[in-house]
């Protein structure tokens, strides 16, 4: 049992920001023999992680910069070696990425909090791979160098560090860090209830907590030590009980579940427009802090 102390703070804040994201994408001409070269010796290794022919699948995950960020070009190369390491080796599955990025859509999960050994364990869990593969991008000025290695899920079991590097005089745009998932509410997420007011707009009050108990901390996020905070929007009904829940900006271990699970039975004094109760919707932010 853990010595720690756990404390989850929760407070509503109103955001009214809106957010657009056009999918960025990467033109840069990728070195295919390095990559298959190097997919050739992560598949040689793959024993040291767990990852046999027949009893393995991999997870191959975004490529990141040395910030944790992920950019338009550690999306491309993990989708080139995706697709090399499932060419060469039939006898191991490899996760379809567009798996991965329906399940951080729905988790909406910033690349940046998925940016440890701890994390990137747990991913693989979620979508049921043996092992995951990560890659890291380096910009080296006309040059960009890329590291490679293979951890199993379960153990603390990673096979070497696999590297290369390839000329890229404009990387630069490649290499821009990008935020698939921001802190304010994108406009285009409205909710699925119609005519719902947002609290803060036109008048209308936001609703106060009157029954909130902290949401419960997992054993994956206790391991891992980690803090971090679920950012939901949250609707909120004239009689006083949450009605809808959706994330927005979300962090790993099952936090998410974990906050959604706890909201949904919170009771408030509900948004008032003209002195009248009304249902409205609401950002709340979740905060989970170990001590």
């Amino acid at each position: 049992r853990s010595a720690l102390r756990l404390a989850a703070s929760v407070f509503l804040a109103l955001m009214g920001a809106a957010y657009s994201h056009a999918q960025e994408t990467s033109s840069v001409t990728l070195p295919e023999i390095e990559i298959r070269t190097l997919a050739n010796l992560i598949l040689q290794g793959a024993g040291k992680s767990d990852c046999k022919p027949g009893e393995c699948s991999i997870l191959v995950a975004n490529f990141t910069l040395p910030s944790g960020a992920t950019s338009p070009l550690g999306m491309q190369l993990a989708d080139a070696f995706s697709n090399e390491l499932a060419s060469q080796q039939k006898a191991i599955q490899v996760i379809e990425r567009s798996r991965f990025h329906m399940y951080l859509e729905q988790e909406r999960i910033p690349a940046t909090l998925l940016n440890s050994e701890k994390a990137i364990r747990w991913l693989g869990k979620q979508l049921g791979a043996t092992a995951v593969l990560s890659g890291t991008t380096e910009d080296l000025g006309a040059s960009v160098r890329v590291q490679v290695t293979l951890r199993s899920r379960e153990k603390e079991r990673t096979g070497p560090v696999e590297a290369f590097s390839f000329p890229d005089p404009d990387s630069n745009t490649d290499l821009n860090p990008i935020d698939s998932f921001p802190k304010t509410v994108p406009s285009s997420n409205p909710s699925s209830i119609p005519l719902v007011l947002r609290a803060g707009v036109g008048g209308v009050t936001s609703p106060g907590c009157s029954y909130c108990p902290q949401p419960n901390y997992t054993n994956p996020a206790r391991e891992a030590k980690f803090n971090g905070t679920v950012l939901l929007q949250v609707t909120v009904s004239a009689a006083e009980s949450t009605v809808e829940s959706k994330v927005v900006r979300g962090v790993p271990f099952g936090l998410n579940e974990a906050a959604m699970n706890a909201i949904r039975d919170w009771k408030f004094n509900p948004a008032r427009r003209e002195g009248e109760p009304v249902t409205c919707m609401v950002t709340i932010e979740a905060t989970f802090r170990l001590h």
